[in-house]
């Protein structure tokens, strides 16, 4: 219902007063565009790092893998990323949709629990990383 009532045709003085507010839609829809382009490198992470657990499920099998934990919790890792990146892109379309009823309705006020949700997220996947990669070239020093 918003997006037909946006597209009505105009006359002259309302094109030119409609002017900032086609900015603020814009700026919106790159926001979202931005949101979702965040939203796909985490799938493709996630992919990456469930994708390099099929290289050690067959080192395992092969008998040259010493430690089976760490295939479960990388395998594991990468579907939980994978999720994460579609959990923020449903997110991203749910705050487009409401920031352009704002916008609409001239009540915008900036949301911040997407984006501390985000930094969080991103913050213990560093973690988690860090941790996984430490460990890992330990494991790989020991078994040498």
């Amino acid at each position: 219902m918003i997006f037909s009532q946006r597209h009505k045709r105009l006359t002259k003085d309302e094109a030119q007063s409609h002017v900032g507010n086609r900015r603020t839609h814009l700026a919106n829809e790159r926001t979202f565009l931005a949101w979702i382009r965040t939203a796909i490198s985490i799938m493709a992470f996630g992919f990456v790092v469930e994708k390099f657990s099929l290289f050690l499920w067959v080192d395992k099998r092969l008998g040259k893998a010493p430690y089976s934990s760490a295939l479960e919790l990388s395998n594991l890792f990468g579907v939980i990323v994978i999720g994460l990146g579609i959990i923020i892109s449903f997110l991203a379309m749910v705050r487009f949709v409401r920031v352009e009823k704002e916008i609409e309705t001239n009540s915008f006020r900036p949301p911040i629990v997407l984006d501390i949700m985000c930094g969080l997220i991103f913050l213990i996947l560093s973690i988690l990383i860090f941790y996984y990669v430490f460990n890992w070239h330990s494991i790989l020093l020991v078994a040498m």
